[in-house]
């Protein structure tokens, strides 16, 4: 399924596309350094425990949103900018699928995300 083939590009490839999956993978090592680090930091000042839980549910509410922010802009050498809609100019190109399962992918990632915090 690729573009060049005139055929509906799959969700996968236009999350690659779209650098998705880096920005998650960064996203989860970033905030496993903020959390283990908000926890030796709260540990040794005697906080009190909401501290550390409402620094977990920050970062577990802001992956949503930066996948978000991936999946619409680009990190480019000139800046931030609108990620293109199409990933050709080939008129057989069609990402509605695509745009249609990474919304699907990304919303189901989030509520489980949200879910399986709230059951902890």
């Amino acid at each position: 399924m690729s573009p060049d083939s005139g055929r509906p590009v799959g969700p996968w490839e236009e999350l690659k596309r779209r650098r998705v999956f880096r920005v998650a993978v960064a996203y989860v090592a970033g905030s496993f350094a903020v959390v283990q680090a908000a926890d030796l930091w709260l540990s040794g000042s005697s906080a009190p425990d909401w501290v550390l839980r409402a620094v977990l549910g920050a970062v577990v509410l802001g992956c949503p949103a930066a996948i978000v922010l991936a999946w619409t802009y680009d990190v480019t050498s000139e800046g931030i900018e609108r990620t293109a809609e199409d990933a050709t100019d080939d008129p057989g190109y069609d990402a509605g699928p695509a745009r249609l399962w990474a919304a699907f992918v990304i919303l189901a990632g989030g509520v489980g995300t949200v879910l399986w915090t709230m059951g902890r």
